[in-house]
C-alpha cells in the first residue's frame, strides 16, 4: 500500500491523491519524491511523524527507500470522542510532532487553520487523498 503517491505543491501546502490506474508504480514521480525527501529532511528533528487513522500510512520498503526511520513514523488510533480536526489539532500542541499526514476529508478552512498552527508549533501538515488503488 502506498500513501503519498501524487503530490501537488500549492500555495506551500502539500496534497497527495492516488497514482492514475496507467502509472507504474514501482517509478515514483518527481512530486512524490518530493514528498518522501521533505519527510526524511522532518525526520531528522527527532520527532514523530504521525499519520492519522483516516489517512493510510506508508509501506516499510518507501520510507526505508528514503531514509525515514519507520519506528519515527506512528498512525493514530481512531479516537472515540474526537474528530480528525480535534486529533490534529491536539497533536500539533502537544509539540511531539514535525508531521502530520492527514485525510484530505476536512474542509478548505479547516486545512488552513490546521497549516497555520502547525507553522506556529513547528509541525507540518500534509493532506493526502484516499487513493482509489492500493500497490503491494
Amino acid at each position: 500500500m502506498r500513501l503519498l503517491n501524487d503530490l501537488m505543491n500549492s500555495s506551500g501546502a502539500y496534497h497527495y491523491a492516488g497514482r492514475h490506474p496507467s502509472q507504474n508504480a514501482a517509478q515514483p514521480d518527481a512530486r512524490e519524491n518530493a514528498l518522501y525527501d521533505r519527510l526524511a529532511q522532518l525526520s531528522r528533528q527527532q520527532q514523530w511523524i504521525l499519520v492519522t487513522s483516516e489517512s493510510h500510512r506508508p509501506d516499510l520498503r518507501s520510507l526505508d527507500s528514503y531514509k525515514i526511520p519507520g519506528h519515527q513514523v506512528v498512525q493514530l488510533r481512531p479516537s472515540r470522542t474526537m474528530d480528525e480536526y480535534q486529533v490534529i489539532r491536539k497533536a500539533i500542541l502537544s509539540g511531539n510532532a514535525c508531521a502530520i499526514v492527514a485525510s484530505q476529508r476536512l474542509t478548505e478552512q479547516a486545512q488552513t487553520q490546521l497549516k497555520q498552527l502547525g507553522k506556529q508549533y513547528h509541525c507540518e501538515v500534509f493532506f493526502v487523498a484516499t487513493p482509489s488503488h492500493y500497490y503491494h
